[in-house]
């Protein structure tokens, strides 16, 4: 099975780790923030190019402290161990990081995750996921659900505060869910 896999906010913890970041940089209270139903909320009244000037600044620096979300090394580990292939997909682009693919294969690296392939600068997921015959897809953004269901992919969508209101997808609650999910996937069909 080809298991295509989100990196921000889906194996580790983005949004909590810029909120004092752009709070700051935005004048922002970070209760707002905390409290906001999407991340990157055009509430904040900022333009694209500061937002990216925010990015280059902040992302190198914070993004290989992020936080790993509990047990997503292990059961990615497992799954790739057990003859899946593992292909991280993400947005992550030039727009935010001097070089998204070298930040993104060292976090990789440096938690010991296995994977078969890196793919940074998806701006549309569901071709990306269609092009390399994705099984199953794993992100936390209704958008990029939207996306790739839409060429018959089955998605599980982690679960965040900012895509609670969407129940058409399978939702998952942390990674034990995502590997009962898959095996679900695997075994019996969606």
């Amino acid at each position: 099975m080809k298991i295509g896999i989100d990196i921000d906010d889906t194996i580790c913890d983005t949004w909590k780790s810029l909120i004092p970041y752009l709070s700051k940089a935005f004048n922002v209270d970070k209760k707002i923030l905390k409290e906001s139903n999407k991340p990157y909320d055009d509430m904040w009244k900022y333009n694209y190019d500061e937002y990216c000037k925010f990015a280059k600044t902040y992302y190198k620096v914070l993004a290989p402290k992020y936080k790993l979300k509990k047990n997503a090394r292990k059961i990615i580990n497992k799954l790739k161990s057990e003859g899946n292939e593992i292909i991280f997909i993400t947005a992550r682009s030039d727009n935010g990081f001097e070089d998204p693919y070298k930040i993104s294969y060292d976090y990789l690296s440096k938690h010991k995750i296995k994977f078969d392939k890196l793919i940074v600068c998806a701006k549309d997921k569901g071709k990306v996921c269609k092009e390399e015959n994705i099984d199953i897809f794993i992100d936390d953004s209704v958008h990029n659900c939207q996306s790739i269901s839409s060429y018959s992919i089955d998605v599980l969508m982690f679960d965040e505060k900012w895509n609670r209101d969407c129940n058409d997808y399978k939702r998952v609650y942390n990674w034990l869910d995502v590997y009962k999910a898959i095996k679900g996937v695997k075994n019996d069909g969606w």
